[in-house]
């Protein structure tokens, strides 16, 4: 079945392209290629069979969460970590899991190091304000990043 690309299936295409690319982040040679590369997939019907799944990554409190996008859908599936091989209906819901997962597995790390006899602080609770949710990013499959430039320039003496 073919139908048109949603703004997702356009998104990863359009990574794609800046990810692939050699020049510098505003380059106008860049910019051409990202919307050649917008027109041609918008010009274009999409065989939902034939959308690959795009590789992401989460990070939150120094864990790493990889895991898959399918464009089509806006489906994430988990592929390290505790939730490894769950698949979510979409990316917010699998953030919020990955979150909870991870604050429960550093959980159980502290209570079995913690098992030393000491009492202190035992039954007491600290209240938190909700950390904002983390976000999917692009994750790399082994090859260079696009260039980008230093954030700050070198000191001339």
């Amino acid at each position: 079945m073919y139908s048109t690309p949603t703004p997702k299936v356009l998104a990863s295409a359009l990574y794609r392209v800046y990810a692939d690319s050699s020049h510098a982040p505003d380059s106008l040679e860049l910019w051409i290629a990202i919307a050649d590369t917008a027109v041609r997939e918008l010009q274009m019907p999409v065989l939902v069979s034939l959308v690959p799944w795009v590789p992401i990554a989460l990070r939150y409190e120094k864990v790493t969460t990889d895991g898959e996008f399918f464009p089509h859908t806006g489906s994430v599936r988990i592929m390290t970590g505790p939730l490894t091989g769950t698949l979510y209906r979409d990316a917010e819901t699998a953030a919020r899991e990955v979150v909870v997962a991870t604050l429960n597995e550093m959980n159980d790390h502290a209570t079995t190091s913690n098992d030393d006899g000491g009492g202190s602080g035992d039954g007491e609770q600290i209240d938190a304000a909700p950390a904002p949710l983390p976000s999917w990013r692009f994750r790399d499959k082994g090859t260079p990043p696009a260039f980008t430039p230093r954030a700050v320039p070198p000191l001339i003496s």
